[in-house]
């Protein structure tokens, strides 16, 4: 048995690496929002989220698209029972507890984006009308499900194309909200589409990929990225972001199917094993890391080393997530819906399930 090389990768596996990347990248993201807020810049690493962006998300929705390829077969009683009323039970609930989070803890953020609503009654009231937290994610996901069962019986060609064409004008900024989870929403719907419906041929295309669509996908990635974030008005022309993700999103699932047979990185599907642990409890962590970072001006004035602040606390939120969701998995209904029951199992006797679907984990067919 080689020591670098596993020998036991599944087919899928892949997509727990992309996962676990993608966690991270998100991690990294809000500890920048947070870090900024304090005026703090990082080693002049602000305009570099912009290269970040187009991968993380685009990559949580096509592969939670495509573990929901079947929604469009089932009736709109099992799509509520098996995806629904899972996601509405957890952007409810999740809402709430930052609602209550942000009552005991001070908030950094409270006159920068989202922060300034943190604990505000009338927005947590209005969560279905103006989703202001990180958790428009999950809410994202129950509107998409919804459209894509709604849309079922229209050519393939078609939802692409209309998803598409949304995607476009929100992320060119021609369609504006001025709501940061509607503009993201609009943004990303197409990539939750593009899993639900080419989910055999998204499988089949990376696991027949060559070596130079990972090169290729990458120079374009590269480029792309490069573009918007050294011209950010550049993402104001249509099409650019689109491009940049979709490259993004090659790159990775085609680098992802030949990195996850190495072992150094299985850091990084333990990782994906837990995006949802990781998602729904990492802004409390960040909160509470940069709350205490403030006592300390002192680290606002390293300059270029100021990247070592944001790299311990991206670091120390992964970590801290995790054993947080450990300590608090005995409470179940944290993470999965109390009101729902498996086909074929009672909730007596049963040892505590997977959210169904797993919003951010495997949101596998069996789940």
């Amino acid at each position: 048995m080689s020591v670098l090389i596993r020998t036991d990768v599944a087919r899928k596996d892949w997509m727990e690496l992309v996962k676990g990347v993608a966690i991270i990248l998100v991690v990294i993201f809000h500890t920048m929002l947070f870090l900024r807020a304090l005026d703090y810049q990082g080693g002049g690493l602000g305009r570099s989220k912009i290269a970040f962006e187009p991968f993380p998300m685009p990559a949580f929705f096509v592969i939670t698209g495509m573990f929901a390829l079947r929604v469009p077969q089932w009736t709109f009683a099992e799509v509520w029972k098996r995806r629904l009323a899972q996601y509405l039970y957890l952007y409810v609930l999740w809402s709430v507890i930052r609602f209550a989070f942000y009552l005991v803890v001070p908030n950094v953020r409270a006159e920068d984006g989202a922060g300034v609503t943190a604990s505000d009654p009338l927005a947590l009231a209005l969560i279905f009308v103006w989703p202001t937290s990180s958790y428009w994610f999950i809410y994202a996901l129950l509107l998409f499900t919804i459209a894509v069962w709604l849309v079922r019986k229209a050519p393939i060609w078609a939802q692409l194309a209309g998803a598409g064409v949304v995607s476009v004008l929100f992320s060119s900024g021609l369609a504006d909200t001025h709501n940061v989870g509607w503009n993201r929403m609009g943004e990303y719907l197409v990539f939750f589409v593009a899993g639900v419906v080419l989910s055999k041929r998204i499988d089949r295309a990376v696991a027949e990929s060559k070596p130079w669509h990972v090169w290729a996908s990458l120079a374009v990635s590269l480029a792309v990225s490069a573009l918007l974030a050294l011209v950010p008005v550049s993402r104001e022309v249509p099409g650019v972001a689109l491009v940049a993700q979709v490259a993004s999103l090659a790159f990775g699932f085609t680098a992802a199917v030949r990195l996850v047979r190495l072992r150094p990185l299985g850091f990084l599907s333990y990782l994906g094993k837990r995006t949802l642990d990781i998602y729904l409890l990492h802004v409390f962590v960040i909160a509470g890391l940069v709350a205490v970072i403030a006592m300390f001006p002192q680290l606002h004035d390293l300059g270029d080393d100021g990247w070592l602040v944001m790299l311990v606390t991206t670091t120390l939120t992964i970590v801290i997530s995790i054993l947080l969701f450990r300590l608090l998995s005995r409470f179940t209904w944290l993470f999965v819906s109390p009101f729902r029951v498996r086909p074929g199992r009672s909730r007596r006797g049963s040892r505590r399930a997977e959210p169904e679907p797993k919003a951010l984990t495997d949101a596998t067919e069996s789940a």
